[in-house]
């Protein structure tokens, strides 16, 4: 599946799966490319409490940590010159690490 098409199907809720974290930050690179900063985190968000509504898992939804990752995403996407998710992991493989911005509630709750 390429990550046009893992978005694609994740945001019509047709993955039927929960997507990783990378899965994730390559989803963000995709709808930040095709929509821009401001739609693309929209986008995000929006996708993001939808699909935690279909797997009944919305106390999964972090509102702040998504809008966090989604802006630094979107700020590191302007200075890079990566045309792919994989030239930008390449170059800001901070944002492999699930706890770059703190560990969600629902997280530490499982620790």
């Amino acid at each position: 599946m390429t990550d046009d098409e893992l978005t694609d199907a994740w945001e019509s809720l047709e993955l039927g799966r929960a997507v990783t974290h990378e899965e994730h930050v390559r989803v963000s690179w995709v709808l930040i490319t095709r929509h821009g900063g401001t739609a693309g985190t929209s986008r995000i968000a929006a996708a993001t409490l939808a699909n935690c509504i279909a797997m009944n898992a919305t106390d999964r939804f972090d509102p702040a940590l998504t809008a966090r990752w989604s802006r630094a995403i979107s700020a590191a996407m302007e200075t890079s010159d990566a045309t792919t998710p994989d030239e930008f992991l390449d170059q800001h493989p901070k944002f492999l690490d699930s706890r770059l911005f703190g560990i969600p509630e629902w997280m530490a709750a499982e620790s």
